[in-house]
């Protein structure tokens, strides 16, 4: 994968914003300098992005902050796609909530995207 999420942040950080404001309570990364010297976590407005890749080809997912999103996956997936400034964001997958079968490990819901300008996955 490319660093097209870094380059490119001020769209992750709009698409956050926009699923913020429809419900969704995405995880974003943590101001740990702030933690040092107040022992309490602060967040920034930019979603913690993942790599993902799937039959529809490379794209990204965002977790849930605290497991859940808050809302429905039907009501999530049915958010996108989402047009910011000539990208298309399209979902793809949506993972529940999971627990791994001794209870030891456990991950939060998520939902995978592909990003498209002009029809073609900027990934290529």
């Amino acid at each position: 994968m490319n660093r097209f999420e870094k380059e490119n942040q001020d769209l992750f950080i709009a698409l956050a914003s926009i699923l913020n404001t429809k419900g969704a309570n995405i995880e974003m990364v943590s101001d740990f300098e702030h933690w040092k010297e107040h022992q309490e976590i602060k967040y920034t407005n930019v979603p913690q992005i993942r790599g993902h890749h799937g039959p529809e080809g490379e794209g990204f997912y965002l977790r849930a902050h605290h497991n859940y999103f808050g809302m429905g996956a039907d009501a999530l997936m049915n958010s996108f796609p989402i047009n910011i400034d000539g990208y298309k964001f399209e979902a793809v997958n949506f993972s529940e909530f999971e627990v791994e079968w001794d209870g030891d490990r456990s991950w939060p819901e998520s939902i995978s995207f592909i990003v498209t300008k002009d029809g073609q996955n900027v990934l290529k």
